[in-house]
């Protein structure tokens, strides 16, 4: 095992990508261990990513794509403007907003942040807002994709848990926490506004507007009611749900936008397949630790020496919230989830902590890496669209983190707050 961390670490420390860090410290201790013959590796590999379920992560990512190329995210922004747009620092609420629009079609938070920071830094530079603010905010605003649902984090935690946990249950619960994000997010804008002087619009709150607005976005809000209501009602599976969104997205953007075209469309199976592989070659080389974890008894000494420190949830929640906050500063989200759900999600059961709790505590806490530096993938992704350095946004990220790690305590420490939704609907008991 100390083969395995040891190779893990160096090859990470090199700049290796961590996909093949994992692959390559599982061969590491097969090679040392010398009991298992190497023709298991391709074998979990293929195993790690032969999923139906794991086919809803192309689709999302293809459904929240097609939408921005079709001419559906427009309409939405301007649904956002009519409810928010006369406040004071309009613009960057109104991005908030979209986002949560935009967040129940993607479930992504890298995507979004390419996406939002691409329509509105540029804007937001033009009326007078400082580049790190808008980057920084685009940035923290992407991480309500893979809360509110659907959400790939959540699939790809289900998968990587064994599929005990039940996707529209963890989808229902992120709901929750994904709007507090925004409201906080757009409390800290508030604030930062008025000290910093950013301007009010002069267009004053039109419920008139509101309604025009609303039925332009009708096409936008099908696509998400298509998702949600498809998977809570029963008519859809969440992959099901993805590909019924990207049929409807394609349709619109082809047949009522007419603003997809072939090249369109081809360009969006691109970065589709590139995302998609990043993520499931992720998948099969932790398919391999995992199985060394599991055969190693890891998670029971764990969950065993964990309990004769302290048997308390609270203590055991709080030491995952800190160490994957921690990791975040080093490694990229979903990679940390598929690392460590095979060994503290057992750990947590010791522990009697609630499955489907813990997993939305998880996808919260991994979340902050986005916006973690020096990985920190979509501050990466927006400042280089705002046209500034990456270090320039670390400072004014401050109070977004600790706005983040204190809410993902919160719901840590108080299950009610999000669980109840599901229980209400009958996803949990």
């Amino acid at each position: 095992m100390i083969a395995l961390i040891i190779a893990f670490f160096v090859t990470l420390m090199l700049g290796v990508p961590v996909a093949f860090c994992l692959g390559l410290a599982a061969l590491a201790f097969l090679l040392f261990c010398g009991q298992e013959s190497l023709l298991i590796v391709p074998t979990l590999m293929f195993s790690g990513v032969d999923s139906f379920p794991l086919m809803a992560i192309p689709f999302f990512i293809m459904a929240g794509d097609l939408a921005e190329r079709s001419g559906i995210l427009p309409s939405l922004v301007g649904l956002a403007k009519a409810l928010v747009g006369h406040w004071r620092a309009g613009l960057a609420h109104v991005s908030i907003v979209t986002e949560m629009f935009l967040s129940g079609v993607t479930g992504t938070a890298v995507g979004d942040a390419a996406a939002i920071g691409s329509i509105f830094i540029p804007s937001m530079k033009r009326e007078g807002y400082d580049a790190r603010f808008a980057a920084t905010l685009a940035a923290v605003a992407s991480i309500m994709g893979p809360l509110i649902p659907p959400s790939v984090g959540m699939l790809i935690y289900s998968f990587v848990q064994g599929g005990t946990v039940s996707v529209a249950a963890l989808f229902v619960a992120g709901a929750v926490p994904g709007v507090l994000v925004g409201a906080g997010l757009m409390i800290i804008c508030t604030i930062l506004a008025r000290r910093r002087n950013y301007p009010v619009s002069s267009e004053r709150f039109s419920i008139r507007k509101v309604f025009e607005c609303f039925r332009g976005a009708l096409l936008g809000i099908t696509a998400m009611a298509i998702i949600l209501g498809g998977i809570l009602t029963g008519i859809f599976t969440p992959t099901e749900a993805g590909a019924a969104a990207t049929a409807y997205v394609l349709i619109v953007g082809a047949f009522f936008t007419r603003k997809l075209k072939f090249s369109s469309i081809i360009a969006s199976l691109h970065m589709t397949a590139v995302v998609s592989s990043t993520v499931l070659i992720l998948m099969a080389t932790a398919k391999v630790c995992a199985w060394i974890l599991t055969s190693s008894q890891v998670p029971q000494k764990i969950g065993g020496m964990l309990m004769a420190f302290s048997t308390s949830p609270i203590f055991f929640i709080t030491l995952v919230v800190l160490l994957l906050t921690v990791f975040g500063f080093f490694i990229e989200g979903i990679a940390i989830m598929i690392m460590f759900v095979p060994v503290l999600a057992p750990a947590a059961d010791y522990y009697g902590i609630e499955a489907h709790h813990f997993a939305l505590v998880f996808v919260m806490a991994i979340q902050i890496a986005v916006i973690t530096p020096p990985v920190c993938l979509s501050l990466f992704v927006t400042s280089k669209i705002a046209g500034i350095k990456l270090e320039d946004t670390f400072r004014e990220v401050m109070p977004y983190w600790v706005f983040l790690v204190a809410l993902t305590l919160m719901v840590a420490y108080w299950p009610g707050m999000t669980m109840w939704l599901p229980r209400m609907l009958g996803l949990l008991h």
